[in-house]
């Protein structure tokens, strides 16, 4: 990923480097725990992309040597998907891909800053709203023309 460097593989397209670390691996998790975590909707599966409900690994996060990870919300609840570089977390926000979840509040407020900084806009928060009980602190990014960024970069509280 660093040296932007591509290759061609085969027959097949030009394929290049992408830091995306599997939630299990990144937080330690078992496959069986897993299962039981599906089972009982406290994760869910979108394109084959594993989240866990963020109350269920939110003190694994905390003690995690990843900064950020994909993020999404269903159900009013905030599911944490695989670790993601700084990177690709810029990219998610900066280009309406998603939303990203931060070990920790300076990450996030640094995130929401930069990518602000590049649209010559501001930021917002850090929100939380208390109508969600698992909805956690985030940041949102309004554009130079106040346009309010739809992706959340979450912090645990």
């Amino acid at each position: 990923e660093k040296t932007k460097e591509e290759y061609n593989i085969g027959d097949s397209d030009t394929v290049s480097a992408q830091f995306v670390i599997a939630l299990p691996i990144a937080v330690g998790l078992i496959e069986a725990l897993i299962s039981a975590l599906l089972a009982i909707g406290e994760a869910i599966v979108i394109v084959g992309i594993t989240y866990i409900a963020a109350s269920r690994i939110l003190e694994k996060i905390k003690n995690s040597s990843y900064d950020y990870y994909m993020a999404i919300i269903r159900n009013n609840n905030v599911y944490i998907g695989p670790a993601i570089d700084y990177e690709t977390a810029y990219n998610r926000v900066s280009l309406f891909e998603g939303d990203v979840f931060c070990r920790t509040e300076s990450k996030a407020k640094t995130l929401a800053l930069n990518v602000a900084y590049s649209k010559r806009g501001t930021i917002i928060g850090p929100e939380r709203h208390k109508d969600y009980a698992n909805y956690y602190p985030h940041y949102h990014v309004k554009d130079a023309y106040g346009y309010k960024l739809a992706s959340h970069i979450f912090f645990p509280y």
